[in-house]
């Protein structure tokens, strides 16, 4: 059985890995430094976020396992779209590492909303899903900026 728990595990994988990706990028860009600075705070944020929500679970009566079936899938929706995208280097070439992050983003949005049915605090991942929308779209204008440079 696939736990509340592991499924929260997740997500803090996801946005911690995020936080390095965006700081990675920080250090090397000159023209969107304070851009990505901003999505990797945001991303610790998002980390700090989850472990307040696995304390209050744990705090309320423990993690109790879920459906196998209903939630199963979303630890392999990561494991086989998520992970392999964020755990790879961060791509030299600006355009490349732009499209891995609007993919990962795009991806999380997903799980996370799946994740939001699950978890009693339902409002707080939808903040959530809500801010990593924000980056899609701030990350799909870079990339559009970049193809109108060149």
């Amino acid at each position: 059985m696939v736990s509340l728990e592991e499924l929260l595990g997740v997500a803090l994988k996801i946005e911690g890995s995020g936080y390095e990706f965006y700081t990675t990028l920080a250090n090397r860009s000159t023209k969107n430094k304070e851009l990505f600075k901003k999505l990797a705070e945001q991303e610790r944020d998002h980390m700090k976020t989850f472990e307040k929500i696995v304390a209050q679970s744990k705090e309320k009566s423990g993690l109790q396992p879920l459906n196998e079936e209903a939630v199963g899938y979303l630890k392999i929706f990561a494991e086989t779209s998520i992970f392999p995208e964020i755990e790879q280097d961060v791509p030299e070439d600006l355009e490349e590492a732009l499209q891995v992050a609007l993919d990962v983003e795009k991806d999380s949005v997903v799980f996370y909303e799946e994740l939001a049915k699950y978890a009693p605090q339902k409002e707080t991942i939808q903040k959530i899903v809500e801010e990593e929308k924000r980056h899609f779209k701030d990350i799909l204008k870079m990339i559009e900026d970049l193809k109108h440079i060149s």
